[in-house]
């Protein structure tokens, strides 16, 4: 959604910014909304008509003698913005999977340490030697768990970045 000048002029206002949440919680008349932001109805319909202008709102005719205005979607996405449930998933899933990736990826490397060690003290070594090549082997399967957790974690921060 785009904001233009209008919208940014029409939210501008404290009072006109609370007049979109209370129509965020269903439509009212003009009256109403006096009466539950306190102001003179004279007031809220300038506000009204400045909030239409931006297309933020809209009136309501109905075949009685009552005006209604009611928030339009770009109103709507204004006062609640929403992110979808499954973007915001995805960020701790992705970092999880990372994390549980990252730490398994490794788990190879500390135990051929270990057993190089054990070995050296077994055979009475005085110095540490080097671990052999074959031992660090890459765990391929979390290495592919880590990548996943990768493109998770980028694709929730792509869709919150494209939202903005």
């Amino acid at each position: 959604m785009k904001i233009d000048k209008e919208t940014i002029k029409a939210l501008s206002a404290d009072t006109r910014v609370d007049i979109l949440k209370a129509l965020s919680e269903r439509r009212k008349t003009p009256t109403e909304l006096s009466k539950q932001l306190d102001l003179a109805s004279s007031t809220i319909v300038e506000h009204l008509r400045k909030l239409e202008d931006a297309g933020l709102i809209q009136r309501m005719e109905t075949h009685h003698k009552w005006i209604y205005y009611e928030i339009t979607s770009k109103g709507r996405s204004l006062v609640n913005p929403r992110i979808p449930i499954y973007v915001l998933l995805s960020l701790p899933i992705g970092i999880g999977l990372m994390f549980f990736g990252m730490s398994n990826i490794f788990a190879p490397v500390g135990y051929a340490a270990e057993k190089l060690a054990s070995q050296q003290v077994a055979a009475g070594a005085a110095s540490v030697g080097s671990l052999p090549v074959e031992e660090f082997a890459i765990s391929w399967p979390f290495a592919a768990i880590l990548i996943v957790g990768l493109a998770v974690l980028l694709f929730g921060l792509w869709k919150i970045a494209k939202r903005r």
